[in-house]
């Protein structure tokens, strides 16, 4: 599938189709930057744009909540800032929140909250400007 149209089938899904949801699918992609590549293939996409791919199609059907696995693991400095920046505006809009999961520290300036794990167990959190807080071990997840 072209990028448009990988972006465009999480409408698709959703019962949405034809010119309203290929113009959401160019905004999305264009959210990413990826404007210029509305029509290229997968194998003629490096790995942060088809990284970029996905995040527009995260995005393209406004949802309430997004889950970020990794989301600038591909990515080079400009563009994972870039990316990262597209995520925290959408998690400081009205009824959205975002859930990013990494090992980038380089994403820490952009959480407003920052929840610590290792080895299962949940080790610390910060807010904002507050301090660490520690956890005893027993705070494992279930």
């Amino acid at each position: 599938m072209t990028a448009q149209r990988n972006v465009q089938l999480a409408l698709d899904i959703r019962g949405q189709h034809g010119r309203d949801a290929a113009r959401k699918a160019k905004e999305a992609l264009s959210l990413v930057g990826l404007e210029q590549k509305a029509k290229a293939l997968p194998e003629a996409l490096s790995g942060g744009e088809q990284q970029r791919v996905a995040i527009a199609r995260a995005f393209v059907a406004n949802p309430s909540i997004i889950l970020a696995d990794e989301p600038t693991s591909a990515l080079d400095g400009d563009n994972g800032r870039a990316i990262m920046r597209i995520l925290a505006d959408a998690a400081h809009e009205r009824d959205r929140a975002v859930l990013v999961v990494t090992h980038d520290p380089r994403i820490v300036p952009f959480a407003d909250r920052i929840i610590k794990i290792e080895d299962g167990l949940l080790v610390g959190e910060k807010s904002g400007e507050t301090q660490p807080l520690r956890l005893p071990k027993a705070a494992a997840w279930p």
